[in-house]
């Protein structure tokens, strides 16, 4: 049985905290480092295959697949963060048009999120690859909303991440 003191120790310098991230998307500018409200570590999934045998259901691991993404970032005066997402986007295809980018080459673009420790070292880095903006969500605009900064989430979705540390 365990105690409480081996629960403590487990929890070296009292644990990671959830507070205590960093967002980095090199092709939206670093501006988003810094504004980068919420965040998540990804999920990890893997799917899979039921192969009936003889009166009962064989579970095996199937494919990995990978969701959707979301970063929540508060706006700034320049909608710098905004501007550099819609701009990604309107590369891939613009508006009103079924015109955009000839290749992929917009699928090269990588995200990463970190856990940092309280004296700022990387405890955890996740890698996104061939990711894009999927969703630029709205920004509520209301006027009974007093002292509080405007923010708005983005869907990425990729292909696949990798834990880097």
């Amino acid at each position: 049985m365990s105690t409480i003191d081996q629960f403590k120790a487990q929890l070296i310098g009292g644990g990671p905290r959830a507070n205590r991230f960093r967002v980095f998307l090199p092709r939206s500018g670093n501006k988003i480092e810094f504004l980068a409200k919420a965040a998540q570590i990804p999920a990890a999934t893997l799917g899979e295959v039921l192969v009936p045998f003889k009166g009962t259901t064989l579970k095996l691991a199937g494919d990995r697949s990978y969701a959707d993404w979301s970063v929540t970032i508060i706006n700034d005066n320049e909608f710098s963060s905004r501007t550099a997402l819609e701009q990604w986007q309107q590369e891939i295809q613009g508006h009103g048009t079924s015109t955009g980018m000839a290749t992929t080459d917009y699928l090269l673009s990588r995200g990463f999120v970190e856990q940092l420790g309280k004296d700022d070292s990387v405890l955890a880095r996740y890698e996104f690859f061939n990711m894009f903006p999927k969703e630029i969500g709205v920004i509520a605009l209301s006027y009974e909303t007093e002292n509080a900064l405007e923010e708005f989430e983005v869907t990425f979705t990729y292909s696949h991440w990798e834990r880097v540390i």
